[in-house]
């Protein structure tokens, strides 16, 4: 797996659920020219192979959280109809959920 910047945030969920892992080519951006785009994106690692289908079930549910077509909302501040992928008002910045 190796969505550039999905990759970080999945290594602190399986750090959380106790799966170790670890980013590869985290620092290879700079040798983009050098060697070929792919071969340069950042990519998540599980160190113990039995650890694999746990790692990968962590993810899927990640992502198909992810995935959830939110509805549009009104800015309670502006008033402004906002499309539901974003968290915060485009016209005044407030953002959609704030405790």
């Amino acid at each position: 797996m190796s969505e550039s910047g999905e990759v970080y945030v999945l290594k602190s969920l399986l750090e959380k659920e106790e799966v170790a892992c670890v980013i590869r080519n985290e620092h290879l951006f700079i040798a983009v020219g050098e060697l070929s785009p792919q071969e340069c994106l950042p990519a998540l690692w599980i160190f113990n192979d039995a650890d694999y289908p746990k790692a990968l079930e962590l993810i899927e549910a990640w992502r198909s959280s992810q995935a959830e077509t939110l509805s549009q909302w009104v800015c309670p501040d502006c008033g402004e109809t906002i499309e539901g992928q974003f968290s915060s008002c485009w016209q005044c910045g407030k953002q959609r959920y704030e405790t």
